[in-house]
């Protein structure tokens, strides 16, 4: 807690008014992750059209808000062993499995190997990973995800 406060030039004591622990701190700055890729998700499959359609009037905009917290996905997904966050990528695929199969299940569609959901949803996982790590600006982030969802939704030739 000691470097923590002394990297944000706050008093140790500060810190520790407002959290027990470093695990307390990390939880509280990594939960805004989960909150807008759950909410992404959320608001998704309350709209109406394609996938892509669905991604672009809701999904989009939460998870352009993930990936304004560039540098705590990174963290989060990358850098968080030894803590309870430290299988947070296989969370985050996990709960974009449930979501893209309660998708297909809602159309009707049979996935005859069950490994396709999870690899497109690792696929899907990366792709945010890869932004993350690259991120430039708020304008990039956007045009580059548009590119991957379209590439991700429609297939590479539509790019």
């Amino acid at each position: 807690m000691k470097d923590i406060s002394e990297e944000a030039k706050i008093p140790v004591g500060l810190v520790y008014t407002y959290y027990k622990n470093k695990e307390d701190l990390f939880d509280e700055i990594v939960n805004p992750i989960y909150y807008y890729l759950n909410l992404a998700i959320e608001k998704e499959e309350k709209e109406e059209g394609s996938a892509l359609e669905r991604f672009k009037a809701t999904g989009e905009e939460y998870v352009l808000k993930l990936l304004n917290q560039h540098k705590i996905l990174v963290v989060l997904m990358d850098k968080a062993q030894g803590t309870k966050h430290e299988n947070a990528k296989q969370v985050f695929i996990k709960i974009l499995e449930n979501h893209i199969r309660r998708q297909v299940q809602k159309k009707g569609i049979i996935v005859e190997e069950e490994i396709l959901i999870h690899i497109l949803a690792s696929n899907f996982t990366e792709s945010l990973l890869e932004i993350a790590r690259h991120y430039e600006n708020p304008d990039w982030a956007k045009k580059i995800l548009s590119l991957v969802t379209k590439c991700y939704y429609e297939g590479v030739n539509s790019i």
